[in-house]
């Protein structure tokens, strides 16, 4: 290889770098600037539900609370229960109360008003408590008994 080209070389990686630096901070200038990108935050309570060992079944009130740094239309949804769902029109906070009674994991979901796109999700998790036996314990082996 020349000296020729070796000095080129050199010559085009800081300028290669440069480029792709400005390319970087440009895309996450744009990504700054894109609405789609805010957060939307969601929060569930309770987020747990404790199952006793004779309990069959959550009853529970549900409290969903959302917020958004800008004004939404989205819609609070419930996945696999297609009944539940209420919606927001250009609002930047939205609260819902609900009493649901349910045996396995709920996930709620904040989506665009058309339903196609999932802004946030949360789950309500059903926890069954684990029953503990008791074992006695045994006196250790005594040779001189």
């Amino acid at each position: 290889m020349s000296r020729r080209a070796g000095t080129a070389r050199r010559a085009i990686a800081p300028a290669f770098v440069l480029a792709v630096l400005m390319s970087a901070s440009q895309a996450s200038a744009a990504a700054a600037a894109d609405p789609s990108n805010d957060d939307i935050r969601l929060e569930l309570s309770p987020r747990i539900c404790t199952l006793a060992a004779e309990d069959k079944q959550c009853d529970t009130w549900v409290h969903a609370r959302w917020q958004s740094p800008h004004e939404e239309s989205l819609c609070l949804v419930i996945v696999d229960r297609p009944e539940i769902k209420r919606c927001w029109e250009n609002y930047s906070e939205g609260t819902y109360n609900i009493e649901l009674v349910f045996t396995e994991d709920l996930i709620f979901q904040l989506r665009d008003i058309d339903l196609r796109r999932v802004l946030a999700s949360e789950a309500l998790r059903v926890i069954r408590a684990a029953i503990h036996y008791r074992h006695k314990r045994r006196q250790p082996w005594n040779l001189f008994d």
